[in-house]
C-alpha cells in the first residue's frame, strides 16, 4: 500500500487510541483526575509546541496528540459508567417490545437524566409479565422500582449475554409486573410513532407480497433485520454457508440505499443547489433507515461513513475512505463508547478497513480488462480481505470457519442484492396499492432461490470447520497485527515476506503442540447448568457425555469449543435411574439427579444432588447442589 501514507489516515490512527483509552479505563482502575491532568497537560504543550516551533517539532505533536486522545478515551469511559440512576425514572421504550411465552421484553431509556449526562442517558432491559399490554416503540411510562444488575455467565460455556448487553449500553435489568403508558407531550413524538406505524405498515406489506412464512421471514431480516420469523435452521445455514452477514442489516444495505438514492439525484446534474438538496435527502433516508432497522452498530456506522462521503460531495471535497471510517469511528466512541464491545462494530470496523486498505493495493496492483473477470477477481478479493481482518473475532466468539464462504458470498451477494430490490419494489407497489401478482411471485421465488443456495451450500461436506478454540490471548495477537498494519499500510516486501513467514511458523509451532497436549489428555468433568447437569469424560480429542436429557445443539457445540473436542458421543441415562456413583481413580461421584434417595455403599468424595439433606446422610468431602451452575474437573 505504497500509495497510501501515515498523512494520509490521521483520523483513523486517533480512533485505534481513542479505543485503547476506552478498553484501559474498563479493565484497569485509572484515578480520573490522572486522565484529566494527562489529557490537559497533552493539550497545552500541543498549543504551545504550535507556537513555539522547532526542530522535529511534529514527532513532538504526534506524541502529545496522541497522548491526550488516549486520555480523552480514559475520560469518557469513566464519565458514561459514572452515571446514576434516579429513583424515580421516566422512561422511554427504545426498542420493538417483543412478546414472549410469559412475559414482554423491551430495551428502555431514562428521560429524566442530568444535563451533564445528556450523551450517557442509562439504558435498562425491561421484563414486564403483563403480556396483555399494548406496547409501541416510543411509549413512555414512570417506575420507581430499583435496577438490577445483570450478572456474568456462572458456566464458561454459557452464551455471555452479559457482554452482549454491555454492547449495547445495558448493565441493569428492570423486571415489571405491569405498567401504564403515559401521553407523551414532547416535540419527537410524533417522530416515534411514525416510525412504529413504518414498521407496522412493512409487516403488513410483507404478508402481501410473501405467500410463505420462510420467505416473508427471510425478506424481513434482508431488509431491516427482523428476525422474528426465521426459524433456527435457516440461521444455522447461512452460519455454515459463512454469509450470516446477509441476514443483518449492515452496511452493505445502507450502502446499497445510499448508492440508489445518488443514481436517483446524477440525471439532475451537479449543480451546487442540487447537491444541497441530494445532501438532505440523503441524511433524512439515512436517519430513517437507521431508526426503523432498530440502530445497530454497522448500519450506525455506515450511516455515519455515508453522511459524510454526502457531506463531502456537497461541498465538492475529496475523502479518504481511512480517513472516514475513522471519524465514524471516533464520532461513535465518543457519544457510545460501550460500543467498543459491540460485536456488530467489531466485525463492521474491522472489515470496512480490510477492504479499503488491503483490497485497494491488490486492485491497485491487479486488473482485467474482461469484466467478467473483474468482477469475480473484485468479489473474491473483497470477501477474503473482509474475511482475514474479520478472523480473530469470528473464531474467538463463533469457533467455526466456513470452507466455502468465498463461492457463497459470490453466489448469494448477487441473488441478494436482486431479491433485495424486487423486495422493495413490491412492497412499493403495495404502498400505492397496487397488486401486481406476477412481480410478487418473481420477487417470491427470488427469496426462496436466496434460501435454497444457502441451504445447499451449508449441506456440502465438511461446509465448516469447528469447533476452532482461539483463546484470549491469541485473538488480542492477531487484532494488534492488523492494528498495526493498518497503522504502517502494508507494503510488499523480502522484509515483510519473512516476517510474516516466521510469525506464522512459530504460531503454528504453538498451535500443534497444544493439540498434541489435547490428544494425550484425560480428563473428567460435571457440568451443572440450572437444573440440567451431565457428566463428560475426555479422551484426547473425543469424549463421552451422560446427560439427563439431549442436549441442545449450541450447547453441544460451546461444550466441543470450550474443552476441544472434536467427537462428542452423547449417552442419554435411563429415565428408571435416579442417579449413579462414577469411581474416578480414588475418587467417586455421587450424582442423585432425582429428588428420591438412592443407596449409597461407598465413601463420596463429591456429591451432588437436589436435596441438602443428602449432604448429612452419605457425609461426602464435597457437597455441590445441582440448583446451582457449576464446572467441576476431576
Amino acid at each position: 500500500m505504497g500509495e497510501i501514507s501515515r498523512k494520509h489516515v490521521p483520523m483513523f490512527r486517533y480512533a485505534l487510541l481513542l479505543s485503547v483509552g476506552i478498553g484501559l479505563a474498563h479493565y484497569i482502575t485509572i484515578p480520573l483526575w490522572v486522565a484529566v491532568l494527562a489529557a490537559t497537560g497533552a493539550l497545552c504543550y500541543t498549543l504551545y509546541r504550535l507556537v513555539y516551533t522547532r526542530k522535529n517539532y511534529q514527532q513532538h505533536l504526534f506524541i502529545s496528540i496522541s497522548v491526550a486522545v488516549l486520555a480523552v478515551g480514559v475520560v469518557r469511559q469513566q464519565l458514561w459508567e459514572a452515571h446514576e440512576t434516579p429513583i424515580l425514572k421516566k422512561c422511554r421504550i427504545t426498542s420493538f417490545p417483543r412478546k414472549q411465552a410469559f412475559q414482554i421484553q423491551f430495551e428502555a431509556t431514562i428521560l429524566n437524566t442530568p444535563q451533564l449526562h445528556l450523551f450517557d442517558t442509562e439504558t435498562f432491559l425491561v421484563t414486564c409479565s403483563d403480556t396483555s399490554l399494548q406496547l409501541a416503540y416510543g411509549d413512555v411510562f414512570t417506575c420507581n422500582k430499583t435496577p438490577e444488575i445483570i450478572a456474568p455467565p456462572a458456566l464458561p460455556i454459557e452464551f455471555d449475554y452479559r457482554t452482549y448487553l454491555y454492547g449495547n449500553g445495558i448493565t441493569h435489568r428492570l423486571n415489571l409486573c405491569t405498567l401504564v403508558p403515559e401521553k407523551d407531550s414532547s416535540r419527537i413524538a410524533f417522530f416515534y410513532a411514525w416510525i412504529e406505524a413504518s414498521r407496522r405498515q412493512f409487516k403488513k406489506a410483507t404478508a402481501l407480497v410473501f405467500s410463505s412464512a420462510e420467505s416473508k421471514g427471510l425478506a424481513e431480516s434482508l431488509l431491516l433485520g427482523y428476525k422474528e420469523g426465521l426459524d433456527t435452521e435457516t440461521k444455522d445455514a447461512f452460519l455454515k454457508s459463512g454469509v450470516s452477514h446477509l441476514l443483518a442489516v449492515s452496511g452493505m444495505h445502507t450502502a446499497l440505499l445510499y448508492e440508489a438514492l445518488f443514481l436517483l439525484f446524477l440525471p439532475f446534474g451537479s449543480s451546487q443547489k442540487h447537491r444541497f438538496v441530494f445532501l438532505i435527502s440523503a441524511l433524512f433516508l439515512l436517519t430513517y433507515f437507521t431508526l426503523l432497522s432498530g440502530c445497530s452498530a454497522s448500519v450506525l456506522r455506515s450511516s455515519v461513513m455515508c453522511s459524510m462521503f454526502a457531506i463531502a460531495y456537497t461541498f465538492r471535497k475529496r475523502s479518504s475512505g481511512l480517513n472516514t471510517l475513522g471519524t465514524s469511528i471516533l464520532l461513535i466512541l465518543w457519544f457510545s463508547p460501550y460500543q467498543l464491545w459491540n460485536l456488530g462494530f467489531q466485525l463492521s470496523v474491522l472489515a470496512v478497513a480490510g477492504i479499503v486498505t488491503l483490497h485497494q493495493y491488490i486492485t491497485r496492483h491487479i486488473t482485467f480488462e474482461n469484466r467478467v473477470y473483474r468482477y469475480l477477481f473484485e468479489g473474491t478479493s473483497i470477501t477474503v480481505c473482509a474475511q482475514i481482518t474479520t478472523l480473530p473475532v469470528v473464531l474467538y466468539h463463533f469457533q467455526s470457519f466456513p470452507i466455502y464462504f468465498i463461492p457463497a458470498n459470490l453466489i448469494l451477494i448477487p441473488v441478494s442484492t436482486l431479491a433485495l430490490f424486487a423486495s422493495m419494489f413490491s412492497i412499493f407497489l403495495v404502498g400505492l396499492g397496487i397488486h401486481a401478482d406476477w412481480i410478487f411471485s418473481c420477487t417470491q421465488k427470488l427469496m426462496e432461490l436466496f434460501a435454497w443456495c444457502a441451504d445447499y451450500i451449508a449441506a456440502l461436506p465438511n461446509s465448516s470447520v469447528q469447533p476452532i478454540s482461539l483463546s484470549a490471548a491469541e485473538a488480542w495477537g492477531i487484532l494488534l497485527l492488523v492494528a498495526y498494519y493498518m497503522e504502517r499500510p502494508f507494503v510488499l516486501n523480502r522484509k515483510t515476506i519473512y516476517l510474516c513467514t516466521l510469525l506464522c511458523i512459530v504460531w503454528s509451532g504453538y498451535r500443534i503442540s497444544e493439540e498434541y497436549k489435547t490428544e494425550s489428555k484425560v480428563e473428567q468433568v460435571f457440568v451443572c447448568n440450572g437444573k440440567k447437569s451431565a457428566l463428560l469424560s475426555i479422551h484426547g480429542l473425543d469424549a463421552t457425555i451422560y446427560t439427563q436429557t439431549i442436549l441442545k445443539p449450541f450447547d453441544k457445540a460451546k461444550i466441543n469449543a470450550h474443552f476441544n473436542i472434536r467427537n462428542l458421543h452423547e449417552i442419554l441415562l435411563p429415565k428408571n435411574n435416579s442417579g449413579l456413583i462414577a469411581p474416578i481413580g480414588d475418587t467417586h461421584i455421587g450424582w442423585i439427579y432425582k429428588k428420591n434417595c438412592t443407596p449409597i455403599s461407598v465413601h463420596l468424595s463429591y456429591l451432588y444432588t437436589y436435596k441438602n439433606a443428602d449432604s448429612l446422610m452419605y457425609a461426602p468431602k464435597h457437597y455441590q447442589s445441582l440448583k446451582v451452575k457449576c464446572l467441576t474437573s476431576f
